[in-house]
């Protein structure tokens, strides 16, 4: 068993603990761990569990112990010390060679740790609280008559709450004679550059309270530029006074700016001052800082300042992302719209098959263009393709005036159905066909890109009957129609002639029963797979039907609500 004598002065026995136990005993006690380079090494705080709760173990490295009148005056001076900033002093093991200091442990680790990981915003709020915190622990100890002698940004320590509080402190005698926690080169430097000028001459002197004032000043510094107080290219260096360019705390960004960099500056350069006696107590310190500090509130106040901020920034970023993403699906449903039927688009994203049905009557349109061969074998495939996507854009247009479905194109043929997806009734044969006029009026007026002089001529047929509709495949579904009805479509488009629609008689029969249409009887023609078919030309609508057209369309214009109710 090992000894622990606590804060209270009594004995206490410990058992080890065991072996793979992820955290040591407060008794059984190794060397402590460092990483990083040969220069600057990051210590990590030896830690142990003492009633119940996470203690922080100092280990002071004597060949022997003995446990003196002077030992328990300090031990009993430093118990009584009760500060919000200052790490609470615990207890000590007094057994050779695990001789140490037991203190409260603040698990944010230290303030140069905090100051030198970017990953770890700080605004000059938390700055100025952790300046503020360091002097008003140290004007504690001061007026208790107790001065540090050690103080630095190591052994300032970070609680849960990222209060600041100052540890090391007091015991001197318990410490006495205990090996530096390293004896390269950094950390003499680092010891140098801490020390008061007046002190640095002096092998054995007490600290006093402005030593620590200019040991504060250095921390000062770490505090506004972040960074390590001995340069990476310095560590050799035999000039201990460091001071980095005090512009850097007016040449920041805006956001990082100290909010009163002079004042900031004179602190500093008042607490750095060769003569002992020019330098300011931690009393006008702490009053300096209050001046400073716009953000008279708590760390934990300032964090949840900007957790709400944070919050509603991210409000705001999640509703700008859905609308965002509102506008990307609404482009998406609109490409999908424009390739699939709406109902079959939305049962195949659902994860619903998509099944086939069937049509009683229905009316397809095929159209190709007239010498397409020859007009291509002409032109380059660049000069093709931009033909016929702009006479397909027009199309395009035009069809959406009407109720049809543009089932697909291929090549220079352009196929539309009526009455499929959505039924309605005999209509399907008069949208068809007042669509292919339409189609062909454009024509006779459509100029070719690349040849203007070149007439552009299409032949189209027409034809009615039942069909069956549905997707075909996974991979680029499309929506396809089959049945007698498509090939015999097809046939009337290729037995059809240049800038003319040619009818079957299924869909003359449909369009008469309308009645506004003019169609002339071509007589029977030889189809191929067929036989012999009575066509039609559709030659154009009725002048009646025309007529009402325009006025219908007068009306509107005029009278917008009339047109409603009519």
């Amino acid at each position: 068993d090992r000894v622990v004598w606590t804060a209270t002065g009594s004995m206490i026995s410990a058992p080890p603990a065991p072996s793979d136990s992820s955290a040591s005993c407060i008794t059984v006690l190794s060397s402590c761990t460092a990483a990083g380079n040969a220069s600057r090494k990051q210590y990590f705080t030896q830690t142990g569990r003492y009633d119940g709760r996470t203690v922080a173990i100092k280990k002071i490295m004597k060949k022997a112990f003995t446990l003196t009148k002077s030992i328990r005056k300090e031990v009993k001076q430093v118990r009584e010390l009760d500060h919000p900033n200052l790490c609470k002093f615990v207890g000590g093991c007094v057994e050779v060679p695990n001789v140490a200091i037991v203190t409260e442990y603040c698990p944010k680790g230290s303030l140069n740790d905090v100051l030198l990981n970017e990953d770890i915003p700080l605004n000059w709020g938390f700055r100025f609280s952790f300046a503020t915190d360091i002097a008003q622990g140290m004007a504690y100890l001061h007026h208790h008559k107790m001065y540090h002698g050690r103080l630095k940004s190591t052994n300032c320590v970070i609680d849960d709450r990222w209060v600041c509080k100052i540890a090391d402190y007091g015991l001197q005698s318990y410490r006495k004679g205990d090996s530096p926690e390293g004896s390269g080169s950094y950390q003499q430097h680092l010891i140098q550059i801490y020390t008061a000028p007046e002190v640095r001459s002096l092998s054995h002197s007490e600290p006093n309270s402005m030593t620590d004032v200019y040991s504060y000043a250095i921390i000062l510094l770490e505090i506004a530029t972040r960074s390590d107080p001995i340069p990476k290219d310095d560590v050799h260096s035999a000039e201990y006074s460091w001071c980095p360019p005090l512009a850097e705390l007016i040449s920041r960004k805006a956001e990082d700016s100290c909010p009163c960099p002079t004042d900031y500056v004179e602190l500093i350069r008042r607490c750095r001052k060769n003569n002992p006696a020019q330098r300011p107590t931690f009393e006008q310190v702490k009053k300096m800082l209050y001046k400073m500090n716009p953000n008279k509130v708590s760390p934990v106040d300032m964090m949840m300042t900007l957790m709400e901020k944070y919050s509603k920034h991210l409000e705001i970023l999640v509703s700008e992302r859905t609308q965002d993403l509102m506008h990307e699906k609404q482009k998406t449903d609109r490409l999908l719209y424009s390739m699939l039927p709406k109902q079959v688009a939305d049962d195949l994203r659902q994860g619903k098959p998509a099944q086939a049905q069937s049509y009683l009557s229905a009316t397809i349109f095929f159209s190709d263009i007239v010498g397409f061969t020859q007009l291509s074998s002409s032109s380059t495939p660049y000069q093709v393709v931009d033909l016929l996507n702009k006479l397909y854009t027009i199309f395009d247009e035009i069809i959406d005036n009407y109720d049809v479905y543009k089932v697909e194109t291929i090549g220079d043929a352009y196929m539309v159905v009526s009455g499929v997806p959505k039924e309605n009734g005999i209509l399907h044969a008069g949208e068809i066909a007042s669509m292919a006029l339409d189609l062909l009026d454009v024509c006779k007026t459509f100029k070719v890109p690349h040849k203007p002089n070149t007439l552009l001529k299409i032949r189209a047929g027409i034809h009615s009957g039942a069909v069956v509709a549905g997707v075909v495949g996974t991979k680029m579904p499309r929506y396809c129609l089959f049945g007698d009805t498509v090939n015999t479509a097809s046939r009337m488009e290729s037995t059809s002639e240049a800038l003319k629609i040619q009818c079957s008689s299924s869909a003359y029969q449909l369009l008469e029963q309308i009645g506004e249409y003019v169609l002339v009887c071509r007589g029977n023609l030889q189809v191929k797979g067929k036989g012999d078919m009575v066509t039609y030309w559709l030659e154009g609508k009725k002048a009646s039907a025309t007529q009402k057209a325009v006025t219908s369309t007068s009306l509107t214009l005029q009278d917008p609500n009339r047109a409603l109710f009519s």
